[in-house]
């Protein structure tokens, strides 16, 4: 995997990843969101401790799904 600002990605994991804009209520929180493919439909991600993942950047999404990608959860 490589960090290259693309919004749809393949981790290392083998999972499909995509980066979407975030809802405009939460846009203080961060600008995109994180979402994995999970039998044909995409979930949002959540941290280990199901909070919601927010990102600056869409090279900040991959470089968290690069590095901790086991700690990344759905619902």
């Amino acid at each position: 995997m490589t960090i290259n600002g693309s919004r749809q990605f393949k981790g290392n994991d083998g999972k499909s990843y995509l980066v979407q804009d975030a809802y405009k209520a939460d846009r203080h929180k961060g600008k995109y969101n994180l979402t994995v493919k999970i039998n044909g439909v995409y979930k949002l991600c959540y941290d280990m401790f199901y909070k919601l993942l927010y990102f600056d950047s869409i090279k900040d999404a991959q470089r968290e799904v690069l590095y901790n990608a086991d700690f990344i959860k759905t619902l």
